[in-house]
């Protein structure tokens, strides 16, 4: 890996993965414009890959060395099948043609996949790369869709595809499983629903991932897909056991039939032996070291809000 100082394209650049991979690289000295629908920082550009002439606008104007393509819309966030399909379909497409179209040619571009598109797996065996592509959701079909996208483009530029597996850290919304549990203790409540808890998940780090695109932005690539995940499989009760201990009380599990997902592997696990094979040996935080961290976060952030509204912020 080389020490090149390169500018670097970032869409989604203002989210929860963009803004500290943005970081990172702006540390490291590289020149960082990171783009985003709804950018809550002034780092950020507001852009709309949907939009053809706006992102030809940007490319030409900036003219990147590397882009890392992280925009899209998550399997949790989808509302309508159109904007999915728009969001992560149309807006990769429109990328790769701006940049055709413009003349445009990046040593590298790095493009986030995600793992769902391995579909279900009969056997606790840790996917690698070579496994079969099933996608089964409309996500996952998206996915896959805008990968066949990309090896439209694969004779004209160096594309790789990442496929990250679970993650998890502070900052991200909500409506992932991890921080919705998490909240729910920062907020001392006494019960809260979910489904089926008894699974195994590949569940890495934020701060993982963050470092494996950044440390795969100065690489030379020899693998056209990767796996950024864990290499191990965290029992998803483990979460509720480790968060009762953390903030001192145990919370009801109310089961919630409407969030069970049909035929749910018990197991899925990814391997994360060709990724370290290229850029290292990455750090692997626990997840009580993780939780412990979006835990505190979140018990600052509410802290922040009780003081604002004159309340006393404590159990």
């Amino acid at each position: 890996m080389g020490s090149r100082s390169d500018r670097i394209l970032i869409t989604g650049g203002t989210g929860f993965t963009g803004r500290p991979l943005a970081q990172r690289l702006r540390g490291d000295g590289h020149e960082v414009l990171a783009l985003g629908y709804n950018p809550q920082e002034l780092e950020g550009r507001r852009f709309d890959l949907c939009n053809f002439d706006s992102i030809t606008r940007v490319l030409v104007e900036f003219r990147p060395d590397v882009i890392v393509h992280l925009a899209g819309m998550a399997a949790t966030q989808h509302r309508a099948l159109d904007q999915l399909y728009s969001a992560n379909v149309v807006g990769t497409a429109n990328l790769f043609a701006a940049l055709l179209n413009s003349n445009i040619k990046p040593r590298l571009i790095i493009m986030a996949s995600s793992a769902h598109v391995y579909g279900p797996i009969a056997s606790d065996v840790p996917l690698n790369e070579d496994s079969p592509v099933k996608p089964s959701t409309h996500y996952s079909v998206s996915k896959h869709a805008a990968e066949e996208v990309a090896s439209i483009y694969a004779r004209d530029f160096s594309v790789l595809v990442c496929r990250p597996f679970n993650y998890t850290g502070p900052g991200q919304t909500t409506e992932f499983l991890v921080p919705k549990i998490v909240q729910h203790y920062v907020e001392r409540l006494g019960e809260i629903r979910l489904g089926n808890l008894d699974l195994y998940r590949d569940l890495s780090d934020v701060d993982r991932v963050v470092e494996a695109y950044a440390r795969l932005v100065t690489s030379s690539p020899r693998f056209n897909v990767l796996n950024i995940c864990s290499g191990r499989a965290v029992h998803l009760s483990d979460v509720i056991s480790i968060m009762d201990d953390l903030a001192g009380y145990s919370i009801k599990i109310v089961p919630a039939p409407e969030l069970l997902r049909k035929d749910e592997p018990r197991t899925v696990v990814g391997s994360p032996l060709r990724l370290e094979s290229l850029v290292g040996t990455l750090p692997n935080p626990q997840l009580r070291e993780t939780l412990t961290r979006i835990y505190e976060q979140g018990c600052k952030e509410q802290g922040s809000i009780k003081r604002i509204t004159g309340e006393v912020f404590g159990s």
